[in-house]
């Protein structure tokens, strides 16, 4: 079964990305970036972010079927990386 979706037209549409708004500093997430850079498209890293409470969660899309391995990429960071709380649109 293909995992491209059909529009009105009967073209095929790609597969939604998920969002993953991931907390970290400023510094810390250009640092996320570079790990992610290696990955080949796996991850996009948007500068944009909301800010809660003076934390600021950035922006990370994720290609389709690689949140799982994304959030435990994101997760084994924290030994190296300031990556606090993980956060997934639904």
């Amino acid at each position: 079964m293909s995992a491209l979706k059909g529009d009105a037209a009967g073209r095929q549409q790609p597969p939604e990305v998920h969002v993953v708004w991931v907390e970290a500093p400023d510094d810390a997430i250009h640092l996320v970036d570079g790990i992610f850079a290696a990955t080949d498209g796996l991850v996009n890293v948007r500068r944009e972010y909301v800010a809660e409470d003076g934390r600021k969660f950035f922006k990370v899309y994720v290609a389709p079927g690689a949140l799982d391995e994304v959030c435990a990429l994101l997760r084994a960071m924290r030994a190296c990386v300031q990556v606090g709380e993980l956060r997934v649109d639904p």
